[in-house]
């Protein structure tokens, strides 16, 4: 989890921009890296002004991380995801039943975060979903659930600090 000293030290190293990008990549690869957590606790401090382009740079960096992580899937690139087995095999079910919505189960995933959009990502390169597809329909829910978390705090930080 983020600290607030961490946090500022980021922030004064990397600049605002920057360190949305990198902890948006990370957490795309890492998910105990929390991009959510990192977005609240950065809204508090940023001028409105600055968020949709933090939204448009965080919503980016998540999902090139995730289309590495797709690409994975898809069996283009090795990386063993054999202590998700399970679980894949239950989200890989589930896209199956959506078989011709799967780019609104994509977009509720990438969104709620159910079922996990890590294993989401993974399981929409096994299946071989359409990239560009995939690009549109997670960018769409993981810009609505960022821009969430980024307004929520701002207009209701007095209430909450």
């Amino acid at each position: 989890m983020f600290e607030t000293n961490n946090l500022a030290q980021l922030l004064t190293e990397y600049g605002v921009y920057s360190g949305s990008f990198l902890i948006n990549i990370l957490s795309g690869f890492i998910p105990v890296i929390n991009s959510e957590v990192f977005l609240v606790l950065i809204s508090t401090t940023l001028s409105k002004a600055l968020f949709l382009p933090v939204l448009l740079i965080s919503a980016t960096g998540q999902m090139l991380a995730k289309v590495v992580m797709y690409l994975a899937g898809r069996g283009i690139l090795k990386i063993s995801f054999k202590k998700y087995e399970e679980k894949m095999n239950e989200v890989l079910l589930k896209m199956q039943k959506w078989q011709s919505k799967t780019g609104i189960f994509l977009f509720i995933s990438s969104f709620t975060g159910f079922p996990p959009f890590y294993l989401v990502t993974i399981a929409a390169g096994m299946i071989k979903m359409n990239l560009i597809q995939f690009f549109i329909f997670g960018f769409a829910g993981r810009f609505l659930r960022f821009t969430l978390l980024l307004y929520f705090p701002y207009y209701f930080k007095e209430i909450f600090w």
